[in-house]
């Protein structure tokens, strides 16, 4: 008798560290870094996307300045992304994603293609040759803006007051990586610019050397100038994913980003890039 009581004695224990065991596991597979990195990882190998944001820049004492846009992309084949972006009022005047997918966007509505190359998405021309720089709407490519933020030093926290069915998980970089992740991504976007500016002019006014050096020296001095400020500035970066608890894919991603400085004469200058972006159509 004394064996069997044993043995139910060993078999209790072996189910109790049985079922301990598949809590720890379970709660490390829903800790809010291991969500967050699944949704990174099941957005990124999707076939097929679309997506819809906008932004806008706010200052301190909370009044929306003039910079806001609205900005569409469509994946499709894994690495291809078409975005287009222009005003709120000029999105508002289509008849929705299916004509802008048609080519019919206006003349305030501008196109952008994407290629995904060694996981980085890079502009390309029509004919699907890389341009020199990363493209202007680089930055608010959620995707990529995503597996940016899951390599920086960060905080992740879930959020309580999720809908049902869902994740809300806040990532806030540290704010130093922050300052330089948003310095690499602004100064990727000056280089974007010149090449632009120069084809633009040679198109209108032919190959004018003089015009040609003096748009250098403008865009050199300013690419200084903003460089000199962010080096000199405060970030502080806050992001919201929603993530569908069903599919681990995300719903919704939020973010504000601050930049505080000072202006020459002493005065604090702060203001904040609002973001707001919606997923849709997985394939």
């Amino acid at each position: 008798m004394r064996w069997k009581r044993a043995w139910v004695m060993l078999v209790c224990m072996l189910l109790v560290m049985y079922s301990l065991s598949g809590c720890t596991l379970t709660e490390q597979q829903n800790a809010p870094e291991q969500i967050f990195k699944r949704a990174v990882a099941g957005i990124a190998g999707k076939e097929m996307l679309t997506f819809k944001g906008q932004a806008g820049v706010i200052t301190k004492n909370g009044l929306l300045m003039n910079k806001q846009f609205a900005y569409h992309g469509k994946v499709s084949n894994h690495d291809e992304l078409t975005m287009h972006w222009g005003s709120v009022a000029a999105f508002n005047k289509q008849s929705g994603y299916a004509a802008l997918e048609q080519g019919v966007s206006g003349d305030r509505v501008t196109k952008e293609r994407f290629l995904r190359m060694d996981g980085k998405w890079i502009a390309v021309t029509p004919g699907r040759i890389a341009m020199n720089g990363v493209g202007m709407l680089n930055r608010f490519n959620p995707i990529q803006e995503m597996e940016e933020l899951n390599a920086l030093n960060k905080t992740i926290r879930m959020e309580a007051g999720a809908a049902r069915g869902t994740w809300v998980v806040r990532i806030e970089p540290e704010s130093s990586s922050a300052k330089r992740w948003l310095k690499d991504r602004l100064m990727k976007e000056m280089d974007a610019i010149n090449p632009q500016l120069l084809q633009a002019h040679m198109k209108q006014n032919g190959k004018n050397q003089e015009v040609q050096q003096k748009l250098n020296r403008i865009w050199a001095q300013s690419r200084e100038d903003m460089s000199s400020q962010l080096e000199h500035s405060e970030v502080q970066a806050v992001y919201h994913l929603t993530i569908d608890r069903q599919t681990g894919l995300p719903l919704k991603l939020s973010s504000e980003c601050k930049i505080a400085h000072q202006k020459a004469n002493g005065e604090g200058h702060e203001e904040a890039l609002i973001t707001r972006v919606a997923f849709e159509g997985y394939k």
